[in-house]
């Protein structure tokens, strides 16, 4: 059984209009395969257009717990678990995102929404079904686009399956991204495989404004598309828009350095 959770915690009278930006915060329960609690936890981040400028959507990052027997969570490598249980997470994690999203006004841009979604799930036809059918049904209620992010991709998957995949997704999702880590091997596997596209962690996409420009250089070769996820600094949006990027998700935490900057950016309409 699956129970919904939402974070209550109210934000300080200083912190509200930062906190307010941050993006709605998601959560269930569910039961493991192990017997043991699974517990999710997300929150939908505000993603900002990097040619534009601007709001353009959400998306979510979510991360996995599991209690144990002494009652404490101890966080889940998704990457490790078996294709059952990550088709319970990824379409409880779809379902609360969709229920967090706020429908846009009639008449206006529809916003984008990224939705992350593992490998395992996507390739398996029942799963994939589900998954298309709930995106379906509530890119109509919400009018809003549904781009999807492919995670957790194993070494090795023949191109061919890949393409067939991210083509059996597109006539729902507007846009298949390949999570990568930025390694030159895996760009090159991931490559003329039908993708729109990659998204990578801010951590991962650069140390400095050189690295960042090879790093979003070489992700372009999976797709022209790049979204950069948890970007936490007003200096990394100046570097990611130089490189070319199209996206990126913000990090905006209360009290951080660059909270109320990065506030001000996912303020701005789109």
């Amino acid at each position: 059984m699956v129970s919904a959770q939402r974070n209550p915690e109210a934000p300080s009278t200083s912190d509200a209009p930062v906190e307010h930006m941050r993006g709605s915060r998601i959560g269930a329960t569910l039961a493991g395969a192990s017997g043991r609690e699974l517990t999710l936890r997300g929150v939908l981040r505000p993603v900002i257009a990097l040619g534009e400028g601007g709001l353009r959507g959400h998306a979510l990052s979510f991360a996995v717990g599991e209690r144990g027997d002494d009652g404490r969570l101890t966080p889940v490598e998704l990457r490790t678990r078996n294709p059952v249980e990550l088709e319970r997470i990824d379409l409880t994690a779809a379902q609360q995102a969709f229920a967090a999203l706020q429908p846009a006004p009639e008449g206006e841009r529809p916003p984008l929404f990224f939705l992350p979604l593992s490998w395992s799930t996507v390739r398996n036809t029942t799963a994939r079904k589900r998954l298309m059918a709930i995106a379906a049904a509530a890119q109509l209620k919400l009018r809003c686009i549904a781009v999807c992010e492919i995670t957790g991709i194993e070494p090795g998957v023949p191109p061919s399956t890949l393409r067939e995949v991210a083509g059996l997704l597109q006539p729902i999702f507007r846009g298949v991204l390949a999570g990568a880590r930025g390694g030159k091997a895996e760009v090159k596997a991931l490559t003329d495989c039908g993708f729109t596209g990659a998204s990578i962690e801010a951590r991962q996409s650069g140390a400095d404004e050189a690295a960042v420009l090879r790093n979003i250089l070489m992700l372009q070769q999976i797709g022209p598309n790049v979204l950069v996820h948890a970007v936490r600094s007003i200096a990394s949006l100046g570097a990611l828009r130089a490189a070319g990027a199209s996206w990126a998700s913000l990090e905006i935490t209360p009290g951080a350095p660059d909270s109320a900057a990065l506030a001000a950016q996912a303020a701005k309409p789109f």
